[in-house]
């Protein structure tokens, strides 16, 4: 058995909204400097998210069925992800 250890450069907490943004914002986007920080000039920028549910979205699957998203459509998509709304 072998002894391995992973470091990242940025360990984010929670995989909610402003979790998944920020592992939007680090990953690589193919040398398209307008969405990620990592571009071809910029090295690679090993990163993960933590969160306590094991699936990403868990937190809003085990919310009560009478929870309601109450903002516009235009104000819940991700980056990279648009929400399926009408604006």
């Amino acid at each position: 058995m072998t002894d391995s250890t992973l470091t990242y450069d940025t360990i984010i907490i929670g995989g909610g909204q402003a979790g998944l943004t920020t592992g939007y914002f680090l990953q690589p986007h193919n040398g398209d400097r307008t969405a990620g920080l990592n571009t071809v000039a910029l090295p690679v920028h090993l990163f993960t998210i933590l969160d306590a549910n094991p699936r990403t979205g868990d937190s809003w699957r085990n919310r009560w069925d009478s929870l309601d998203l109450f903002t516009s459509g235009r104000s819940n998509d991700l980056p990279g992800m648009p929400f399926p709304a009408l604006p």
